[in-house]
Parts: C-alpha cells; sequence; structure tokens
C-alpha cells in the first residue's frame, strides 16, 4: 500500500464512521482529508512510513487546518509518533493516531513485534533491551532494537 492509498483506505474508514469525507489530492497543502461532520471540520494528514512520524507533519497540518477553515486535527500514521511531534501536537490540540490506535479503529490485528529479537539484525536481546524498547515507542516505532541498531532507529525518527 502506498500514501495515496493509505489515504484512501482512511477515507473509507472515516465514512464508516459517519464523516463527510473530501481528498484534498496531490500537492494537499497540510491536509489529505478534510472530515464534515455537523458543522464541525477536521482536518487530517495521513502519514504511512516505516520510521516514527516527526514534528514537521503536525506543523503541516497545523498550517493545513489554517488553510481549510477547520477546527480540529488529526494526524494518522501506520507508523508511531517522536516526543516531539507529541509534545507539539498537545500543544496545538490535535489528536495523534499511532498504528496501534488505528488497528482498534480498523478492527483489525495490532502488528506482532517479536520482543526477543532485534528488527534490525535478528540477534537475540535481553529483557531490559525489549523492556527500554517497548516503553519507548516514539523513540523505536514500537520495535526492538540491540544496542548497536538503537542509536541508528533514533537518528530515523528525529
Amino acid at each position: 500500500m502506498d500514501g495515496r492509498e493509505f489515504e484512501q483506505a482512511l477515507a473509507e474508514l472515516f465514512r464508516l464512521l459517519g464523516y463527510e469525507v473530501e481528498l484534498t489530492g496531490a500537492f494537499d497543502k497540510g491536509a489529505d482529508l478534510l472530515l464534515t461532520r455537523g458543522l464541525e471540520r477536521t482536518a487530517v494528514q495521513a502519514k504511512r512510513s516505516a520510521s516514527s512520524i516527526g514534528i514537521s507533519a503536525v506543523r503541516q497540518l497545523v498550517d493545513g487546518m489554517r488553510r481549510y477553515g477547520c477546527a480540529r486535527g488529526l494526524v494518522v500514521t501506520n507508523s508511531f509518533f517522536t516526543d516531539q511531534a507529541t509534545e507539539y501536537a498537545e500543544a496545538w490540540d490535535i489528536d495523534l493516531w499511532n498504528r496501534r490506535d488505528l488497528a482498534i479503529y480498523m478492527d483489525g490485528e495490532v502488528p506482532d513485534v517479536d520482543p526477543t529479537v532485534c528488527a534490525e539484525c535478528g540477534d537475540a536481546v535481553s529483557t531490559g533491551t525489549t523492556t527500554w524498547c517497548l516503553d519507548h515507542p516514539a523513540r523505536y516505532g514500537g520495535n526492538v532494537y540491540c544496542r548497536k541498531h538503537q542509536a541508528k532507529s533514533q537518528r530515523l525518527t528525529t
């Protein structure tokens, strides 16, 4: 599934949730979907990514909310969010759906992570490493990494 297919799948989900949905198309100016229910308009930024979503996605959505006259904003990803993105979203009262939230709404299974091995190299990891990685989803994207690959995954998510 590419980014456009992800947006279309989200559009279908929001229709099922009772929203009128408008896809903004290419060069979306900060919002991929515009949702309307009653008098409330919500701008949605869809981010399909293998790594955590950073603050720039939330900043783009703030611009999109203004541009499209939306009172609410939502960033949806199949991944996770960095701590900076989460803090910025809280400051602007923007909702964030990560892959676990999305799985609940899609009525699907949360993707499995094998907590005993590194997601990058497949080497066995300690229980402490597993706990550390899973306790920091914004940093490691909900995956488990050995010490060697933890630094690399942090560079990708910030």
